[in-house]
């Protein structure tokens, strides 16, 4: 079975700022929503088929919130897409066919820490720009499961401007999985992020890397360059992983914890099908400069550039597609005086030298 990716701003008070503002614009957020409501509209059944990566993501986040022992009273999902934190901490995790013993105890811990964490949490604010996304879950099982309180909120992730954004100070903890890779002004994105954090809280959040699709990117960018002359750009630009640091610094966070992961998803008959998944996901091109339609000729010369760079064969000699997600996991603190503080320059007791 196959599975796949992966600005509009505060109210300017004069021209030049507008003007300032535009030049940082790369994504076309209207039709990023359009994009992304689309299928979820249209389509419930295939909208929550394609969720998969979002699903991996969120049970990778519990895994990790459930190493924090504090309590999380009042969380923000930011960019919740169709819920898909609240949809599996509720739902226990099946054991797989066959699983040894290692995989049976990894899946009772994780359906323990599911558990725990529901415990802590007292209300949960879903907040996203798709409303057909944010509602298409709201009759299913597993809402009525959640302990505490859920709180959906349809609001732009980009201009803060909802009532559950406006006031400081007020969030336990913040998560964010895979929404802000599409987000124009992330630094000042994530400042926010932090301005609604109250002091020492926590954000933790998850967004594709610089390195997801290359088998996509490449193929598409080899077959233009031979049948055009050019390349256009058919894939959204990603941060990379040496920059999360800086820009969470500057956004005011401390106490940074960030790794990246691959997840490699394999099986796609075609580069066609690759492109569908991404579709059904919202997750296709919506840079301000795209291409409005892919060639034909372009489109078959990828398909065999990709299946000769990229293919794997299986055991029936047939030869199919994978394509890889770099998911950059990340955790940062908002600063607090009762945060541990590192000692004064010099302080030291013991020469390293001697350790050595």
């Amino acid at each position: 079975m196959y599975r796949p990716l992966i600005v509009r701003r505060y109210l300017a008070t004069s021209a030049e700022s507008i003007t300032k503002q535009q030049q940082f614009n790369v994504f076309d957020r209207s039709a990023k929503l359009v994009q992304r409501t689309r299928i979820a509209k249209l389509n419930p059944e295939l909208s929550r088929k394609k969720e998969y990566l979002r699903d991996e993501v969120a049970l990778k986040t519990i895994e990790r919130l459930a190493f924090i022992t504090r309590d999380f009273t009042k969380v923000l999902d930011f960019g919740s897409h169709s819920g898909n934190l609240l949809k599996n901490l509720c739902i226990d995790t099946e054991i797989p066919p066959g699983a040894d013993y290692a995989e049976t105890e990894i899946t009772k811990q994780l359906n323990n820490d599911k558990k725990i964490i529901q415990d802590k949490i007292k209300q949960l604010y879903l907040l996203d720009s798709s409303s057909e996304l944010l509602y298409r879950d709201i009759k299913e099982p597993f809402n009525q499961q959640f302990k505490g309180e859920v709180i959906r909120c349809v609001a732009d992730e980009e201009t803060f401007d909802h009532d559950c954004l406006k006031e400081s100070d007020q969030y336990d903890a913040v998560i964010s999985n895979l929404s802000l890779h599409w987000i124009n002004d992330l630094p000042q994105t994530l400042a926010n992020i932090n301005r609604v954090l109250k002091p020492d809280g926590l954000f933790m959040g998850t967004l594709f890397g610089g390195d997801t699709l290359y088998e996509l990117r490449t193929s598409l960018q080899l077959a233009e360059l031979e049948r055009k002359g050019g390349i256009s750009p058919r894939v959204s630009p990603l941060v990379h992983l040496n920059d999360i640091g800086s820009l969470l610094n500057r956004a005011g966070f401390s106490m940074l914890t960030i790794d990246a992961e691959d997840v490699i998803v394999g099986g796609f008959p075609d580069i066609v099908s690759v492109c569908e998944d991404l579709q059904a996901m919202g997750e296709q091109n919506a840079v301000l400069s795209r291409a409005n339609t892919l060639p034909r000729d372009v489109l078959l010369a990828a398909n065999e550039i990709y299946k000769s760079l990229h293919g794997e064969t299986d055991a029936d000699g047939k030869v199919t597609l994978p394509a890889t997600f770099n998911i950059i996991f990340m955790i940062g603190w908002k600063k607090s005086e009762t945060q541990p503080q590192p000692l004064a320059r010099g302080s030291g007791q013991v020469n390293l030298k001697d350790v050595l």
